[in-house]
């Protein structure tokens, strides 16, 4: 953990630093930066988060009688303030281009617009995943999104798993770890990825045995 809250620190004033000096040059450059600076305090703030949340322990009688999970919102920012980076540098090119009416010039608007305008949009998408309800277990089951609820007494195996996928020119070449929940449905597999939502593996884990309990107590 140490060492990836120096690494983004080091990054962060390294951008901010040069943020401060683009300022009296060129203000679009300058902005740039300070967004690169942000996105790393964030980048700190997600690394921190994670290892303490990690560390707590969820007592059965302060979970909800619901928990909704939803997109990391840290995930969010900092997908929004990398998009704002592109758009920020397609209107720094739109800004230098001398308007004539030649093939080159129009060409070169069309795709710069284009350029912007299409990170502008995921920038509106990311908006909209904010509030998002991606899963929601309770002592009834699991849903999933909006699709039906998976009962409990249909559910069997349910756990948080990992996957290291493997590439096929290298049995050795590794891609980053990812994060599932796994469980069987009517012996149905179902898995969904889960790393980029508001909830640590460790906290997943625990949710899921808390409302096993509750489910197969209310059964009783």
């Amino acid at each position: 953990m140490k060492f990836g809250i120096i690494f983004y620190a080091i990054l962060g004033i390294l951008a901010f630093t040069l943020g401060i000096y683009f300022l009296q040059y060129n203000f679009i450059i300058s902005i740039i930066f300070f967004i690169g600076a942000f996105i790393n305090g964030i980048f700190i703030h997600k690394e921190y988060s994670i290892h303490k949340h990690d560390k707590i322990e969820y007592e059965e009688n302060t979970v909800s009688e619901e928990v909704i999970i939803k997109y990391s919102r840290s995930g969010r920012i900092i997908a929004i303030s990398t998009y704002c980076i592109f758009v920020m540098i397609g209107i720094l090119f739109l800004s230098s281009i001398v308007i004539k009416l030649n093939f080159v010039t129009i060409f070169l608007l069309i795709v710069l617009i284009g350029f912007t305008g299409h990170f502008i949009t995921k920038i509106v998408y990311e908006i909209k995943k904010i509030p998002k309800v991606m899963i929601s277990i309770n002592r009834k089951g699991i849903q999933i999104k909006d699709n039906p609820r998976y009962f409990w007494n249909e559910i069997q195996l349910e756990k948080i798993t990992s996957k290291h996928l493997v590439s096929r020119e290298s049995k050795h070449d590794y891609k980053p770890e990812i994060n599932y929940l796994y469980f069987f449905h009517n012996n149905e597999k179902i898995e969904i990825k889960i790393d980029d939502f508001d909830i640590s593996n460790y906290q997943f884990a625990q949710v899921l045995k808390i409302f096993r309990s509750r489910s197969n107590h209310s059964d009783l």
